[in-house]
């Protein structure tokens, strides 16, 4: 029995124009009521509050940073709902960021419910229009000290953003550190967590959460396209790849479903539980 389904957000549950269709809604509103949703993300909170109200599990909780920051429910942020946090230290973010300036790409800076971008540049307009959420504020507005208060709190998520050949750069300077996790999302893309993974996040919220503490990963169904999704995909039982998922996860995936430019998550989810007597 199928008790819990987590899924990624971008390149899986999304369409091409980074939105849920009206197939998924209406497959996912035609499950039982008792089945889970749990949305497991590199994107923050506040970016996957809409996707959660299309759905209506807004009081169901998120992975959020690629499993550094878990909350019991999206709709607003508040400290209470943090089931766990887990950040990149000052110095390690400091590095990170003065690595960034060195090379000229863009960064944005993510803790909680907070996002710092270097600029309103083309990079940060992107995620704009990708995410639906603005910066909470831009680095060439606050002071040394002001970026270092900020820094001591501990950081969920680094985003380094440029030329394909700068990224390469950057990446292999940074792939030498135990203490964090660096995800190539994109060519333009360098994303920098700390060292945790969206499976991490799962364990931790079956563990924490009282609602879900009599769930196992024999009953979680996940769903993903990338490499921070193959830990997910490989620990549960029904681990399934898009038809667009890179041969990684492909390779380890229980079952492939179609590209989520098909509504492939929604399109398994229907086969599946309409082909299995899953809800008794």
């Amino acid at each position: 029995m199928v008790k819990l389904i987590c899924t990624d957000v971008d390149g899986t549950l999304l369409n091409k124009d980074r939105e849920v269709d009206d197939y998924t809604i209406k497959v996912f509103g035609q499950l039982d009521k008792n089945i889970q949703i749990v949305l497991a993300s590199s994107r923050m909170p506040k970016a996957l509050w809409h996707i959660q109200q299309t759905l209506r599990i807004e009081r169901m909780p998120l992975i959020c940073y690629n499993g550094a920051l878990i909350l019991s429910s999206g709709a607003n942020f508040e400290p209470e709902k943090v089931i766990s946090s887990v950040t990149i230290s000052q110095k390690t973010s400091k590095s990170i960021i003065d690595l960034a300036n060195l090379h000229q790409v863009h960064v944005s800076i993510y803790h909680n419910n907070t996002w710092l971008a270097s600029a309103l540049d083309f990079y940060a307009q992107r995620e704009i229009n990708n995410t639906r959420v603005r910066p909470d504020g831009f680095l060439h507005d606050i002071s040394t000290a002001e970026l270092n208060n900020f820094l001591q709190n501990g950081i969920h998520k680094l985003m380094l953003m440029g030329k394909p050949e700068l990224i390469d750069l950057i990446e292999s300077n940074l792939t030498v550190d135990p203490t964090i996790s660096v995800w190539r999302s994109k060519d333009i893309y360098l994303e920098i967590t700390p060292q945790i993974n969206k499976s991490d996040g799962l364990l931790i919220l079956l563990k924490n959460y009282a609602a879900y503490k009599n769930v196992s990963l024999k009953e979680v169904m996940s769903f993903g396209d990338g490499y921070n999704d193959f830990e997910l995909l490989k620990e549960v039982q029904f681990g399934i790849a898009v038809g667009n998922g890179v041969p990684k996860i492909k390779e380890i995936a229980y079952a492939v479903t179609k590209t989520n430019v098909e509504h492939g998550v929604a399109f398994y989810i229907d086969s599946f539980f309409n082909n299995q007597n899953l809800f008794s």
